[in-house]
């Protein structure tokens, strides 16, 4: 149970940062995006588009927690491969609630 409530802390507001253009985002190092969800592409990926440009995101083995045509923010990082795919660790959606994602590698 302390385990539960010290992720929820450092999944807190405080982990999402001020939201980075997709343009902009360095690779490899976490970063936060928003924008609005284009297309659904698969079971755990979607298209994030913002002003500057569109990314896959994907959510791993997770259910998806979004639908098109909203607009989210995304915590997680941008692969170094071509094209980038954006590996979410949490989605924030409109309301404001928290979609904590885990990936099982390994």
């Amino acid at each position: 149970m302390r385990s539960a409530a010290i992720a929820a802390v450092l999944l807190s507001a405080a982990a999402f940062a001020a939201p980075v253009p997709i343009a902009k985002a360095p690779r490899g190092q976490p970063v936060t995006l928003s924008g609005k969800v284009l297309r659904i592409t698969d079971t755990d990926a979607f298209r994030l588009k913002d002003e500057t440009g569109v990314v896959t995101v994907y959510v791993g083995p997770n259910a998806l927690p979004v639908k098109v045509g909203e607009d989210v923010t995304v915590l997680g990082a941008l692969e170094e491969g071509f094209p980038p795919e954006f590996v979410a660790r949490a989605i924030r959606r409109p309301d404001g609630s928290e979609v904590a994602l885990r990936h099982d590698w390994g």
